[in-house]
């Protein structure tokens, strides 16, 4: 009866023996499944995020580091605006070195940048260099870089004079409506301007004592009020004007394949992406202008 004892309790050791070393397999097996999927998840994180360089051709390629580096001559004008709105001269020039260190052109571009970094696939983003950097695109770039160019203000100004007596087709009107609509122009249009406003509130704003600041619902009822209702309506008008002078002398053909282009899954893609960028970098930029407003009131 002992020996049958103990020739259970060996079995039984031997069982639990089996047990804890399954156990110990089963636990080394889960450790590197856990591994080899973080390190994958890792590594895909890796690869979706762009490329510095890759983000900086985008840039460049698309014309919007140019208009972000022409962004401090908009915002010291926003700026100069709101000189009424202040008691003593000194006031009104703490506010100005305060938003001016949180907007400009630098931090724009570096925050647009830095959004495209983190939030677009490399893959997709080297589609949109591909994209931008076509020569019938370049063509058409290098005529909107000319047309803005300053020596050209006194040609359109003849041109649109030109346009009482020979006014442009009504087919023409529609590509560059159309146009419009696909580049979306009105839309980053309006979204600068708005972003631009709405940081010159917040800014404002941070710059009262706290007990007169106002609440996010109110900042927002004053933005929607600080543009006139037919704002975009009008926006869009000059944007087509502009337009008319930009391709005067491309033929209908030509715009229509540049018309087809941004219905691209590639274009769009591209446009979603700068659009988001630009809100992005705004909106970092408030708030480093909101952090200097906040030591400086802590600091009264």
């Amino acid at each position: 009866m002992r020996a049958k004892g103990v020739i259970l309790l060996r079995l039984n050791n031997y069982a639990l023996f089996i047990i804890k070393n399954k156990t110990l397999r089963y636990s080394n097996m889960k450790m590197k499944l856990i591994t080899s999927i973080l390190v994958t998840l890792l590594s895909m994180t890796a690869f979706s995020q762009s490329n510095p360089k890759t983000v900086d051709q985008v840039m460049v390629l698309s014309g919007i580091k140019d208009q972000l580096s022409r962004l401090d001559i908009t915002i010291a004008s926003k700026i100069e605006e709101k000189k009424s709105t202040f008691s003593t001269p000194e006031q009104f020039e703490q506010f100005k070195t305060i938003m001016t260190t949180g907007l400009n052109s630098k931090n724009a571009s570096t925050y647009f940048a830095e959004y495209l970094e983190k939030y677009s696939k490399e893959d997709s983003m080297k589609l949109v260099v591909t994209f931008f950097d076509n020569p019938f695109m370049q063509e058409f770039n290098r005529l909107k870089k000319e047309a803005a160019a300053p020596e050209k203000q006194k040609e359109m100004a003849t041109y649109f004079q030109t346009l009482k007596d020979t006014p442009p087709s009504q087919g023409r009107i529609q590509q560059l409506v159309i146009l419009n609509q696909e580049m979306r122009s009105s839309e980053l249009t309006l979204k600068l301007v708005k972003n631009l406003i709405l940081s010159m509130i917040k800014g404002a704003n941070f710059n009262q004592p706290k007990d007169k600041q106002i609440s996010d619902e109110e900042i927002k009822s004053k933005l929607a009020t600080s543009l006139p209702a037919n704002f975009e309506q009008q926006l869009t008008n000059q944007i087509i004007a502009y337009a008319l002078f930009t391709y005067k002398d491309v033929p209908d053909e030509k715009l229509n394949l540049y018309i087809e282009v941004w219905k691209t899954p590639t274009g769009k893609y591209g446009l979603d992406q700068l659009l988001n960028a630009l809100d992005y970098s705004f909106s970092k930029m408030s708030e480093v202008a909101g952090s200097s407003f906040s030591i400086l009131n802590k600091s009264k």
